[in-house]
């Protein structure tokens, strides 16, 4: 069977990496190291569709070598590093599997087309977002991930509502029969800084942008924001 060339979505920092790899998941996912047009990458392989990986990755700012992404978040900060054993346990460890060659085919973005990719659903408030991704909690798995990226592609924030817009969403499949995956989305007026969204099914507080984790009553989900524009988002409106 021919490998099929991955889609390979940009990351915006090495915390959104780290945040996407460690942070609220039960097993860490396992990091990926390797050489990808002339630039050292982390990578981690998050969903396939169509047949095709797609894998985030970031450009890898740390020149120490090592063998796990150590991750912790005390109080409102983050903290990431690469380091050669798993001995705090105050972190949380993502295992460096070092690629030393890829085969060809997948060393190439795919190209995206109309045929393939996520069918976005725009809901109706930032509270039925979190339900979606957060409701796999119910079954004590982890929630799915918030993806910030805007909506015309540029790299820099642009908070005028009237030039660019904020999309926050999640991607989910909620049935095994459904060959279909949806992307889930709102629009934002403006860039969140925190790192999470926190809410509570337990009572009517609408959910907040928050950089803790640690205040009990409250589901978390954590934001991690795109380099560019999602490519794999079929269509708005």
């Amino acid at each position: 069977m021919k490998v099929k060339s991955p889609y390979y979505i940009e990351l915006n920092s090495l915390n959104d990496f780290g945040r996407f790899v460690c942070a609220l998941e039960r097993t860490p996912l396992p990091t990926f190291s390797l050489s990808l047009n002339s630039d050292q990458i982390l990578a981690v392989q998050a969903d396939i569709i169509n047949e095709r990986p797609i894998i985030y990755f970031v450009k890898n700012s740390i020149t120490r070598q090592g063998q796990y992404l150590a991750y912790r978040i005390t109080g409102s900060s983050e903290e990431i590093s690469i380091v050669d054993s798993i001995g705090n346990p105050s972190f949380v460890y993502s295992p460096i599997i070092n690629i030393e060659k890829l085969p060809s085919s997948m060393l190439k973005n795919a190209r995206t087309n109309k045929k393939s990719g996520y069918t976005a659903i725009k809901l109706m408030d930032i509270y039925s977002l979190a339900k979606v991704a957060a409701y796999k909690t119910m079954y004590d798995e982890p929630p799915l991930p918030l993806f910030l990226f805007t909506k015309n592609g540029s790299i820099e924030f642009d908070l005028d509502p009237t030039h660019q817009s904020l999309v926050m969403g999640t991607v989910i499949n909620l049935t095994e029969a459904d060959s279909l995956s949806y992307f889930y989305y709102v629009i934002l007026s403006e860039e969140p800084k925190s790192c999470y969204l926190r809410f509570s099914s337990q009572s009517s507080e609408r959910p907040s942008f928050s950089n803790r984790i640690d205040e009990h009553g409250y589901v978390y989900l954590k934001i991690i924001r795109l380099a560019h524009f999602h490519p794999l988002i079929v269509s708005y409106d």
